[in-house]
């Protein structure tokens, strides 16, 4: 019993740095948002309490849930998109090619670009003077404009696709990978359809990769800031401005901490229960 207990002790030393780190990183900043969202700030230093005021009145405001009806349209459209794509290709690159490295690769260095520079690559790309993109579609009399609303969704669609389906494809390559031959044999040897062994083996086995795949691809796409900044800057008007644009503007341009932090705190409780049902689903899963 002294052995498990001296055991238990040192498994949790060995996490003790992690935690710390968590709790700096993530608890810390976390209690000072919720600490802004009761006051109001005047001259960056000057703090006096307000209580819920900024709760009642973000909760009140149509502009806020707007705003948050954009940022979850954004996240539904890419997840979607980058989900059927990246497992459609996934699946073909297991199935039909043999050595599926070079492949991997190449699609993987759309995820080695940084933020801003991916941002700055699509703005330019579809101008229709100097941009590959833009020149090719203005051959087919076809005007990129984005001052237009349908064609500044587009461009930040095909930006993020383009951007992260790669990571998609990884992560369900590998799931596939992990599949036991045994299944596909099996299904051979029964003549089952194409269909069938995508909906009765392969969906079922890559359940939790595809869940963990969605939850860290969620977070990112209600996080995304610098992308469609640097190609609309959240324009025309505010058709492309996402809850983290308006949560960094009011924070660090009108230099409103409290309805920032109101907001902060509005946006994790409403993402928290997101999440928390992925990780449940990932637990049923293991049988946990």
């Amino acid at each position: 019993m002294s052995a498990r207990l001296r055991q238990w002790n040192g498994a949790w030393a060995l996490v003790l740095p992690a935690a710390v780190v968590m709790a700096v990183g993530g608890f810390a900043p976390l209690m000072t948002a919720i600490n802004y969202s009761f006051q109001q700030s005047f001259s960056g230093d000057r703090y006096f309490w307000t209580g819920l005021d900024w709760y009642s009145a973000i909760l009140h405001d149509g502009a806020f849930w707007q705003t948050m009806g954009r940022t979850a349209l954004f996240s539904i459209l890419t997840l979607v998109l980058q989900f059927g794509l990246g497992l459609f290709i996934a699946r073909k690159l297991f199935h039909k090619q043999g050595r599926p490295e070079l492949f991997i690769a190449i699609l993987g260095l759309p995820l080695l670009a940084p933020w801003i520079v991916v941002g700055f690559l699509w703005r330019h790309m579809m101008d229709a003077e100097v941009g590959l993109l833009g020149g090719l579609l203005s051959v087919f009399q076809v005007t990129v404009d984005l001052n237009s609303v349908l064609w500044a969704w587009v461009t930040i669609l095909a930006m993020d696709l383009w951007h992260w389906t790669s990571l998609v494809v990884v992560l369900c390559y590998a799931g596939y990978l992990s599949i036991p031959p045994a299944y596909f044999h099996a299904a051979k040897i029964d003549g089952a359809s194409g269909w069938a062994v995508f909906r009765h083996i392969e969906l079922p086995k890559l359940r939790n990769v595809l869940l963990v795949a969605g939850l860290l691809r969620l977070a990112d796409s209600l996080m995304i800031y610098i992308e469609p900044f640097m190609i609309t800057r959240g324009g025309p008007h505010v058709a492309t401005t996402f809850i983290s644009q308006e949560l960094i503007k009011t924070a660090t341009q009108e230099f409103n901490l409290g309805e920032a932090g109101a907001i902060s705190v509005v946006y994790l409780l409403l993402i928290v229960p997101i999440a928390w049902l992925l990780f449940k689903a990932m637990r049923a899963g293991h049988g946990g």
